[in-house]
């Protein structure tokens, strides 16, 4: 009965839940990252750790590659970060996404929220 339950279940936990987020969301991230947090260090052997860590890598680098560029063209730049890479601890970062509403982070993408948590750390004096 079992096995004939665990496919079933599968397939109704993936066929489009009520509240479920989109992937690629900040709040699909921090889903994720909240889930990992509550298996402590056992989180750095679960599949989704290096997932989840090369998203933020590759958010972070194109908002560095970006804010380079905008320097390079003089334009004006998003954050103001007095080193050239921005520092951002991974719980800086969870509390950071955790300030955004939850409907904002619905919509957002990690990128964009990622941007705003730098934006908040590192605000340009204008």
């Amino acid at each position: 009965m079992l096995r004939v339950l665990s496919p079933l279940l599968l397939i109704a936990a993936t066929a489009s839940p009520a509240h479920a987020t989109a992937a690629g969301t900040a709040q699909n991230f921090l889903d994720r990252a909240n889930r990992l947090l509550g298996k402590g260090p056992l989180a750095l052997f679960d599949r989704d750790y290096k997932q989840l860590r090369g998203e933020a890598v590759k958010a972070g680098d194109q908002i560095r590659l970006e804010r380079e560029a905008a320097e390079r063209a003089r334009r004006p730049i998003l954050y103001c970060s007095p080193k050239p890479r921005a520092e951002l601890g991974n719980m800086e970062f969870i509390r950071g996404l955790e300030a955004i509403s939850p409907a904002e982070r619905a919509r957002i993408s990690l990128k964009d929220a990622m941007l705003r948590v730098l934006q908040r750390k590192y605000p340009c004096r204008r």
